[in-house]
């Protein structure tokens, strides 16, 4: 469309991405420097081919809403990848989620939402700019198989979803759960960093992959590791510790009908005050223990040397020997709990490899500063491991420094060990294998911030993040239930092949294709290979099942093209390639 006439107030920027127009829609006057600050958003990409027309954002339509862009026939390509499409709408419909997002957002935005996720699951990406991309050449849940633009993508981020559609999911979601069964929910947290906008959200905190103090963001996740199935998520402010979150966690699994439940934390959430609130509402807990906490510590001196060795308590699982004691947590404690204690060779001479490889460094760095003033170093750490001689006066000057090697070898006597603690009485080998269940939880964090894009969320608003926090949790649902049929799989039969995992099965089942040849009508290009086969078969389809659905979504198809035939252009939006500034930046 034509940059609009607005004089004086419109200006270009140049980046590397190519030349970006703004708009100035307001003035603020500087007291300090007695001029006007001129206040301006990003509106749109200039056309590199015409100085006069430009590629409008959803900010355009802010300002402009009269505007209306001009629609191209962007079409479908003539090669379509099914077969990972086939798979996601199988679990979709087995789950109930494209009959639920119709029915709570309309067939438009219900279907754009579960293409959105399959999005972010098949691709790998979450810009909403490289959404149109994947649409072309992909089958889709919306009516028509409509390609929609990263404009329209932008506005339902920003307006098409809410806190009480989430709500009216999250409620939806666990409400269809058996909540008579005894389950164990595994609980926790990550968070990610974001320069973007004046997000409420946005807080300083200690950040995971980032200085401390950067704007985060924290995400939350409750899974049943019985059936490695995200339950519900929650997203609150990055100087929120996870401590203190917890709480109000365990309230919501209760508003959720909960009862009958235990909760697996790991020691980021060992608190008194956390297992006290369990206890007090009468829920179990196994739980990881803090680092070497003085009670652990003693526990460990207690069973050594009776336990590493004897096959009696080896878990072959894991390649570990354990034991379990009974104490109290604290002196006042009105239960015992079981503490389990592990020992692992191999995590004893890694520990021990990495231990003694900072002894060294620290022994460098001090003997570089002997003869040095020390008065405004802290070297606590270092006084933890060796024996430092200062000078009295008020420069302390570091005199001599040697290994305290008592200490030195009592932390090398505890490598290798860990210890689990759990408030219902179970064996050493049974607290283990339930722990290692959460492993899922960590796996569905790695695949949010590695496999579905999300280690940036690309948005400028807090209603644009809750949105796609939300599409990116409809996408960990429909990734939880591929790993657990193919870890199921892979449990039943004995072998892993290398091609057996979510992105692998993902990405072989793309090689799946129709092709529009000759009569205009789709076709299966080549029959299924033996791997794809071994594939299907792990969920339950056979080769003739993938053709029947390749018929059906044939016919679908034809029928599409015959309507867009008649009405005289397909139905698709326009393709906005710049999309938003910030989703390039942030």
């Amino acid at each position: 469309m034509d940059i609009p006439t607005a004089p004086g107030k419109i200006t270009r920027k140049k980046l590397s991405a190519g030349t970006y127009i703004y708009y100035e829609y307001a003035r603020e006057y500087d007291k300090q420097k007695k001029f006007n600050i001129p206040r301006r958003a990003c509106i749109g990409k200039q056309d590199p081919s015409d100085g006069t027309r430009m590629l409008p954002n959803e900010k355009f339509h802010d300002f402009f809403p009269s505007e209306t862009a001009v629609e191209h026939d962007c079409g479908r390509s003539s090669c379509l990848r099914v077969g990972s499409f086939l798979l996601v709408s199988r679990f979709a419909e087995k789950l109930g989620l494209l009959s639920w997002l119709q029915g709570r957002f309309g067939a438009k935005d219900g279907g754009l939402i579960l293409d959105l996720a399959s999005y972010l699951l098949i691709a790998e990406k979450n810009a909403a700019q490289h959404y149109p991309d994947y649409a072309y050449n992909h089958p889709l849940f919306t009516p028509d198989m409509r390609i929609y633009g990263d404009t329209k993508v932008g506005s339902l981020f920003k307006d098409g979803i809410d806190r009480d559609d989430v709500i009216a999911f999250t409620e939806w979601w666990n409400d269809s759960r058996d909540h008579r069964r005894r389950i164990y929910i595994s609980y926790d947290s990550t968070n990610k960093i974001s320069q973007a906008g004046d997000i409420e959200l946005l807080e300083g905190g200690h950040a995971k992959d980032g200085p401390d103090g950067s704007p985060i963001v924290n995400i939350a996740m409750a899974t049943d590791v019985c059936e490695a199935m995200p339950l519900f998520y929650e997203d609150y402010c990055g100087s929120i510790v996870d401590v203190s979150q917890f709480e109000q966690m365990v309230e919501k699994a209760q508003a959720l009908g909960y009862r009958n439940i235990g909760f697996i934390l790991d020691r980021g959430y060992f608190s008194r005050a956390n297992l006290e609130d369990l206890d007090r509402r009468k829920y179990n807990f196994l739980i990881m223990a803090k680092g070497r906490k003085s009670l652990v510590s003693s526990l460990v001196l207690g069973v050594k040397g009776g336990f590493e060795d004897k096959s009696a308590n080896t878990i072959w699982e894991y390649e570990v020997n354990g034991t379990t004691v009974e104490a109290k947590l604290y002196s006042d404690d009105r239960r015992t709990r079981c503490f389990h204690i592990y020992y692992s060779a191999q995590n004893h001479a890694a520990e021990r490899s990495v231990f003694e490889t900072c002894i060294k460094k620290m022994a460098g760095a001090l003997d570089r500063l002997l003869g040095r003033k020390c008065d405004r170093l802290n070297l606590k750490a270092y006084a933890r491991f060796f024996d430092l001689t200062f000078s009295d006066d008020r420069d302390r000057v570091l005199l001599a420094c040697s290994k305290n090697n008592k200490a030195i070898d009592d932390y090398i006597g505890y490598c290798g060990y860990f210890c689990l603690i759990s408030s219902e009485k179970m064996t050493a080998r049974e607290a283990l294998l339930l722990y290692k269940s959460r492993d899922y939880s960590e796996k569905l964090f790695s695949a949010d911030k590695t496999f579905t894009g999300s280690w940036a969320e690309r948005i400028q608003s807090v209603e644009a993040l809750r949105s796609k926090i939300f599409i990116e949790f409809l996408a960990l649902i429909l990734r939880s239930r591929l790993h657990h049929a193919i870890n199921g799989h892979i449990v039943a039969t004995g072998r892993r092949p290398n091609y057996m995992n979510v992105v692998s099965v993902l990405g072989e089942l793309e090689k799946i294709e129709l092709i529009r040849i000759g009569d205009g009508v789709y076709h299966l290009d080549h029959a299924i290979t033996a791997r794809q086969r071994d594939i299907l078969s792990v969920f339950a389809l056979g080769v003739d099942d993938i053709k029947d659905r390749c018929r059906a979504l044939s016919r679908t198809l034809a029928a599409i093209d015959n309507r867009n035939a008649e009405g005289g252009s397909p139905e698709s939006d326009v393709r906005d390639d710049s999309a938003v500034e910030t989703e390039e930046e942030v």
